[in-house]
């Protein structure tokens, strides 16, 4: 069950959505699948949340370092190698692609596009590592978002 009043208290305290991504980082796999879950759930309940949980990861990546671009905690995720957990990395590219979907212009859509492809998610979309585990993600997902 989702609670409005809960939801909009969360809308309104970016603090707990830089918090949320935040323990996407963590070293706990159940830590980062809670987290990553109720980052799903915050994107999925109004598109114009996507704004808001971008400008928390870009806040959160700022604070970590000079070398830390946007999306990085997700990113991890996506380029672990050593036994992940194959529903965190479902659970990342979801939470990227909705957040994505969700943004409200092209500019915006773009500029997290290229901070991705830096990091190198196209790389990770063909990588025949991820489809031989059962995780297969098509280039064309991402890209077609905008449309």
């Amino acid at each position: 069950m989702l609670y409005v009043d809960g939801m909009n208290g969360v809308i309104g305290h970016p603090e707990t959505i830089q918090w949320l991504y935040t323990l996407a980082g963590s070293k706990f796999r159940l830590v980062v699948k809670t987290a990553l879950k109720l980052l799903l759930v915050f994107v999925e309940y109004s598109e114009s949340n996507a704004p808001l949980l971008i400008q928390a990861i870009t806040s959160v990546d700022t604070k970590r370092g000079t070398n830390t671009s946007p999306w990085s905690n997700a990113m991890e995720i996506l380029h672990e190698k050593d036994g992940v957990d194959t529903e965190l990395l479902v659970y990342a590219m979801t939470l990227i692609n909705k957040t994505l979907s969700a943004l409200p212009d092209q500019d915006s859509f773009y500029d997290m596009v290229d901070i991705l492809e830096e990091q190198g998610i196209e790389t990770l979309l063909v990588c025949p590592r991820h489809s031989q585990r059962g995780f297969f993600l098509c280039n064309k997902t991402l890209l077609q978002t905008s449309a």
